[in-house]
C-alpha cells in the first residue's frame, strides 16, 4: 500500500507539473515547489495524504514567494484533494489560510488564484468542496479587508446552498400547458433538476448525455426518475426548439421571469447545472454529470441488491 501511494503521489506531482507548465509561468519563470517529506512512520496511504495536506506550504515563507511559486504550489495541491476525506480537507485548507494570513497580501493573493483554478468555470481543476472549505476560514481572517472580503463572501453564500445532503431550493415553475407547480410538487423516487441555457452548446450536450444514458431513461420509462429541465436563459423561442429536440416526458419548464437567476436560487455561474434529488427533494449530487448520474444510480442498485441477497 506504501508503495502504491509513492506511485500515485509521483503521478500527481508529474501532471500537475506539466499543468502548470501550460497554464502559468513562461519557461524562463519555472521554479521547482519545495514539497515537504511525510515521516516514514506514517504508513498508511489516508494518513500520509492528510500529512502532506496540512503541511504542504511549510516550506513557503509567503512573505518572498513569487507569484508563479504560489501558483505552482496551489495546481499541485489540488492534485492531491481526491485522496483527502471530508475532515482533512478542510485541516488542509486551514494550515494554507494561517500560513497565508502571516505575510501582508498573500492571502489575497492565494484567494485569487484560488478562484482561478478551484473556481474557475473553465479550469479541470475545479473543486467546489476546497474552494468553500477555503472560503471558511480566510472570510474571517483579519489578514484581509472589508472590501477585499466583499466579492467572496457573495460567492460563499452561493456555494452554501444546494451542496449535497440540504434540502434543493424549491421554487415556482411553469409548465408547457400553463398551470403551475413547484419542484417540490413533483413526484419521484428520484429527480433529475437540469438547468441549462436553450442557446448553451454545453447545455445541448449534455441534453444528449442525458437522453443516451441508458439506466436513466429506463429508470424513467419504469417511473423511478423523472427529469425537470429549466431553461434558465434564452428566449421562449430558443426553448421551444430546445425542447422540441428532448424527450416529451420530461417536465418541461421556462423560466420567462428569470427568477432563478435574478434571486440567486441556484449558483449558475456556468451552465448547464445538474442536481440529483431524492424523493424529498434533498440533494445527492451537486453540479455533476449525466455519466456520474449513471454511476451514482448504479451503485445505489447494487447496493441494494447486495442488501437484498444478504436478508
Amino acid at each position: 500500500m506504501k508503495r502504491l501511494f509513492l506511485l500515485m503521489s509521483m503521478l500527481v506531482v508529474f501532471s500537475s507539473s506539466v499543468f502548470a507548465q501550460e497554464q502559468t509561468a513562461p519557461a524562463a519563470e519555472k521554479v521547482t515547489f519545495p514539497m515537504v517529506a511525510v515521516p516514514d512512520d506514517i504508513t498508511e496511504p489516508q494518513a500520509r495524504a492528510r500529512y502532506l495536506g496540512e503541511h504542504f506550504w511549510d516550506k513557503v515563507d509567503f512573505g518572498t514567494a513569487s507569484e508563479v511559486l504560489i501558483e505552482q504550489g496551489l495546481i499541485d495541491m489540488a492534485s492531491i484533494f481526491p485522496l483527502l476525506d471530508g475532515e482533512a480537507l478542510t485541516a488542509s485548507m486551514t494550515a494554507l489560510s494561517k500560513r497565508a494570513e502571516a505575510s501582508r497580501g498573500a492571502l489575497q493573493r492565494v484567494l485569487s488564484m484560488a478562484d482561478k483554478y478551484l473556481y474557475g468555470t473553465d479550469s479541470p481543476l475545479y473543486n467546489e468542496s476546497a474552494y468553500r472549505n477555503l472560503l471558511q476560514v480566510a472570510l474571517v481572517s483579519k489578514a484581509l479587508s472589508k472590501a477585499e472580503k466583499e466579492p467572496y463572501q457573495k460567492q460563499l453564500i452561493m456555494l452554501e446552498m444546494n451542496n449535497e445532503g440540504t434540502p434543493a431550493v424549491d421554487f415556482e415553475m411553469q409548465l408547457v400547458d400553463g398551470s403551475k407547480a413547484t419542484l417540490a410538487d413533483v413526484e419521484s423516487p428520484v429527480t433529475i433538476l437540469f438547468l441549462y441555457g436553450a442557446n448553451n452548446l454545453d447545455s445541448k450536450l449534455q441534453r444528449f448525455r442525458l437522453t443516451q444514458a441508458r439506466l436513466i431513461n429506463y429508470l424513467q420509462r419504469a417511473g423511478g426518475i423523472k427529469v425537470v429541465a429549466v431553461c434558465v436563459e434564452g428566449d421562449k423561442a430558443a426553448w421551444e426548439k430546445f425542447r422540441a429536440d428532448a424527450p416529451a416526458e420530461w417536465v418541461h419548464v421556462f423560466d420567462a421571469e428569470g427568477k432563478i437567476k435574478s434571486e440567486n436560487l441556484y449558483d449558475l455561474r456556468t451552465l448547464p447545472r445538474l442536481y440529483l434529488l431524492d424523493e424529498q427533494k434533498t440533494v445527492l449530487l451537486k453540479n455533476t454529470k449525466a455519466d456520474n448520474i449513471e454511476q451514482y444510480l448504479v451503485q445505489i442498485i447494487q447496493a441494494s441488491g447486495d442488501g437484498a441477497a444478504a436478508e
